[in-house]
C-alpha cells in the first residue's frame, strides 16, 4: 500500500551574494540572499530564514551566464588559411565533431546557449535532431539549417539558394517545422579594400517579405545578415526580427528598428580581429579599423535610441574564438559607451529575448538558476571572466570543462 504524496515544496538551496548583476541592465545589488527550488530563483532577499544552510560568495559576483546570439559552429577562428580552407570542404560528420568542440570552448566561457547562424549541409541541425550533438544541459543550440542566398551571391560556404524559377518563400517552406529560426542572406560582406557599404540587396522587397511572412506563419524568427543602407530598410520593412551586422546602415535605420523593437547583433568583435590580423597588408588593417570605428559609433547611437542590442560576436569567423569572444565583444560594447551592466544585458535578457528563451536571462524570481560566479568585485569582472570557477546550470552547480 503506498503511502500518502510528498506535497511539501522542493528543498531551497540559499546563496548569499556580494554583488548580483541581474541582466536587467541597472547596477550591481548588494549583499543579496538568492533561494533557489527546483531549478528556479524563488527570492531574492536581504536575509536568510535563520536556520537555513548558506553558501558564502559574499567576495564574489554573480551575474546570468552568458549567450552568443550570433556564431558559426561549424568553423574556428583559426587564421590559417588551410585549415579555413579545410572546412570548407568539412563533410557533415567532421562538421558535428568541430562543433561539438565548440560547445565546449562555450562551456568553458560560462556561455548556456547559442545561436549558429548555418552550415552548407544543415550537419548543425541535422545532428542535433538525431541527437548525435550533445548540447543540453550544458549549452543550447539554436540553428536555421541553412542561411538562404540569392544564387551567384554571397552564401555558399554557409547555406543554399533556392533552386531556378522558385520564390525564396517557396525554398524554405519544406524546411520550416525542423529549423529553429530563418537565417537569410540580403548583403554580402564588408570590404577590406575601402570603408563602406558594397553591394546591392540579395532579395527583392516582394521576395523578402513573402519568406518572412511565411516563417512567422509557422512560428519562426528571421534573421537577416544586412549591411548598408538599402538591405537593412528592405529587411526591416519586410518584418524581420533581427539585423545581423548592420555596418553602414545608417541613422534612419537605427531608428526604425527602435521604432519596431527589431533587435540588432552588431557583431563588432570580427573587424576587431582583422583589425590587427598579421596576415593582412596595413592598409587592409586600416580599412578594417575605420570599419570598426564606425559601428561603433552606430553601436552608440543604437543605444542612445533605445534599440534591443543583443551580443553576438560571429565566432569562427578570421581570428574570432569560439567562447572567449564573448569577452571581446563585451568590451567593444563598453567602448561604444554603454555601461558594464548595459553590456552584460545584451549577453543576457536581450540575447534570450531573441533567442526565444523567456525563462532564462536575467536573475529574478521566476526564471531559470543559470548563472556564473567570478571572484572579485564587478570592476574585475571582465578581467576574471576567464577564471570561471563556477557555473550554475537550472540551479545545479557545474563545473567548467
Amino acid at each position: 500500500m503506498s503511502g500518502a504524496p510528498d506535497n511539501s515544496p522542493p528543498a531551497a538551496r540559499w546563496l548569499r551574494i556580494g554583488r548580483l548583476i541581474d541582466g536587467r541592465g541597472g547596477p550591481p545589488r548588494q549583499n543579496v540572499v538568492m533561494e533557489i527550488r527546483d531549478g528556479r530563483i524563488t527570492a531574492l532577499q536581504p536575509d536568510h530564514p535563520p536556520a537555513a544552510e548558506v553558501r558564502d560568495l559574499s567576495r564574489a559576483t554573480v551575474l546570468p551566464a552568458l549567450m552568443d546570439a550570433h556564431v558559426h559552429l561549424a568553423f574556428s577562428g583559426s587564421e590559417d588559411p588551410e585549415i579555413r580552407a579545410a572546412q570548407l570542404q568539412a563533410s557533415p560528420d567532421q562538421v558535428v565533431a568541430t562543433a561539438q568542440h565548440h560547445l565546449g570552448a562555450h562551456r568553458k566561457w560560462g556561455i548556456s546557449a547559442v545561436r549558429d547562424g548555418g552550415d552548407r549541409s544543415a550537419a548543425i541541425l541535422h545532428s542535433k535532431m538525431d541527437g548525435r550533438l550533445a548540447t543540453e544541459p550544458s549549452v543550447t543550440v539554436l540553428t536555421p539549417g541553412w542561411a538562404w542566398h540569392a544564387a551567384g551571391r554571397y552564401g555558399a560556404m554557409i547555406g543554399r539558394h533556392p533552386a531556378p524559377g522558385q520564390s525564396l518563400a517557396e525554398a524554405i517552406t519544406p524546411h520550416l517545422a525542423t529549423i529553429d529560426h530563418l537565417k537569410i542572406l540580403q548583403s554580402g560582406i564588408n570590404s577590406l579594400k575601402r570603408c563602406g557599404p558594397v553591394g546591392g540587396p540579395q532579395f527583392s522587397a516582394s521576395d523578402l517579405q513573402m519568406a518572412v511572412r511565411t516563417a512567422h506563419a509557422a512560428g519562426k524568427p528571421v534573421m537577416v545578415h544586412a549591411n548598408g543602407d538599402l538591405p537593412v530598410r528592405l529587411a526591416l520593412e519586410a518584418g524581420c526580427d533581427s539585423i545581423e551586422h548592420g555596418y553602414f546602415m545608417g541613422p534612419d535605420n537605427l531608428r526604425r528598428m527602435a521604432d519596431r523593437s527589431v533587435t540588432w547583433v552588431p557583431t563588432a568583435v570580427p573587424m576587431a580581429a582583422l583589425a590587427r590580423a598579421e596576415g593582412l597588408t596595413q592598409e587592409q588593417r586600416d580599412v578594417a579599423r575605420r570599419t570598426l570605428d564606425h559601428q561603433l559609433d552606430q553601436i552608440r547611437q543604437a543605444h542612445d535610441l533605445g534599440v534591443f542590442i543583443a551580443l553576438g560576436t560571429d565566432a569562427g569567423s578570421h581570428g574570432v574564438h569560439h567562447g572567449q569572444a564573448v569577452r571581446e565583444e563585451l568590451l567593444l560594447l563598453m567602448d561604444a559607451g554603454l555601461s558594464l551592466p548595459a553590456a552584460i544585458r545584451c549577453a543576457t535578457r536581450n540575447a534570450a529575448r531573441l533567442m526565444g528563451l523567456q525563462n532564462r536571462g536575467s536573475l529574478v524570481s521566476g526564471r531559470r538558476a543559470d548563472f556564473i560566479v567570478l571572484p572579485g568585485p564587478p570592476e574585475r569582472l571582465l578581467e576574471n571572466l576567464n577564471g570561471i570557477f563556477d557555473i550554475h546550470l537550472n540551479g545545479q552547480p557545474c563545473q567548467p570543462v
